[in-house]
């Protein structure tokens, strides 16, 4: 069986985007397990170097038109074996449905993993347009793939609300260890530190939400300060929030940062947050928890139930304002008892017991097999 897992861009695992590292994994693991992996990438710089991997990796040139592929990609799909499986992620990339028409042409078999692109509020953002793309585009690829993987039960009911008849499997992402530096500096402030990691994006993340609670928590004389890693369009209007909102002193933008220096800024906070409002299963909360984070997460995270149930930090069931500046309240009191290093600990074997890769890539196949 040779499997090949496709998505948009080069599955570079030192970039901020969630779904390139989750492919990159995914195929690392199941090479490891002795299996014939290739990950194609569709990109707009093909021959732009990325890093060393250990699986084959074909990038092939993205076009203007998004009607239209590169005739290398029907080429290289003519001349898959009857044994290939492919894995599809992503959701709403016109390139998919022309590549997915091909697979079926040549009776060539596929999964899907949406990563979150159909859960419900991301459906909702430009919802017209939206809705006319997912019944002439998307609703074809729902219809001929052999399965839609899931990466948490809130998504997997979303998914039953567009498109009933697809097959479900419901496996989470997965977070290495090993990719945890072992010789992290943990800085200890005085005071709670509450972070964020990821792209400074307003709706799907729920910055506003972040920042609405934050400014609660401190108008109620929080002590905590923000700290936030990442960039992106929303950095302007957060920067006018705060300042707006005499919050210069206590919020603090790190920019993007990469490797050891991210872990390093992670491994300072007191707890990790990510009040999303539609995600799949956001690889920095993965990260975060394996560095020792108690984190508090929204359910849209598709990590709330993992967290409560492990204790690893706080489920926000209802993700508002009020209770995020809540939430960094019993941060606070947690912190004060010395009670930190415990529940980040928990957060260590949540990540240990329930996203451990190799399981994860076991299970994948299996489905592939069937």
């Amino acid at each position: 069986m040779h499997i090949i897992h496709l998505v948009l861009g080069k599955a570079n695992p030192d970039r901020m985007n969630g779904v390139n590292k989750v492919v990159d994994n995914l195929a690392k693991e199941q090479t490891s397990l002795g299996y014939r992996v290739s990950v194609w990438g569709i990109t707009p710089a093909p021959q732009e170097q990325t890093t060393a991997r250990v699986y084959d990796l074909n990038l092939f040139q993205s076009k203007k038109n998004k009607l239209v592929i590169d005739a290398s990609i029907k080429k290289a799909i003519s001349e898959c074996t009857k044994d290939t499986v492919f894995h599809i992620h992503g959701g709403f990339i016109p390139e998919f449905y022309h590549f997915t028409k091909l697979l079926n042409k040549y009776g060539l078999d596929f999964i899907l993993t949406p990563h979150g692109n159909y859960a419900a509020n991301a459906l909702r953002k430009n919802g017209l347009l939206k809705s006319i793309y997912f019944n002439f585009f998307e609703k074809n690829i729902l219809s001929t793939c052999k399965a839609v993987h899931c990466l948490g039960a809130g998504e997997k009911n979303d998914i039953d609300k567009v498109h009933a008849l697809s097959k479900k499997i419901l496996i989470p992402n997965g977070q290495r260890m090993e990719d945890i530096p072992s010789a992290k500096i943990r800085r200890q402030a005085s005071v709670p530190v509450f972070g964020y990691c990821g792209r400074l994006t307003r709706d799907q993340k729920g910055l506003d939400l972040l920042l609405a609670g934050f400014k609660k928590y401190k108008d109620k004389k929080g002590t905590g300060e923000l700290r936030l890693i990442g960039n992106g369009e929303y950095m302007n209007e957060m920067q006018a929030y705060i300042k707006k909102n005499n919050l210069i002193d206590s919020v603090f933008f790190l920019g993007t940062r990469y490797g050891e220096d991210k872990f390093n800024e992670i491994a300072a906070m007191d707890a990790f947050y990510h009040p999303s409002r539609n995600e799949g299963l956001p690889t920095a909360v993965l990260e975060a928890a394996a560095n020792g984070i108690p984190c508090v997460v929204s359910a849209f995270t598709n990590m709330g139930e993992y967290i409560q149930d492990n204790n690893a930090g706080i489920f926000l069931k209802d993700n508002t304002p009020d209770e995020i500046s809540q939430s960094m309240f019993q941060i606070e009191t947690w912190k004060y008892q010395n009670k930190i290093e415990q529940i980040g600990a928990n957060a260590v074997e949540m990540i240990k017991q329930h996203f451990n890769w190799n399981n994860i890539a076991r299970d994948l196949i299996s489905i592939y097999k069937e």
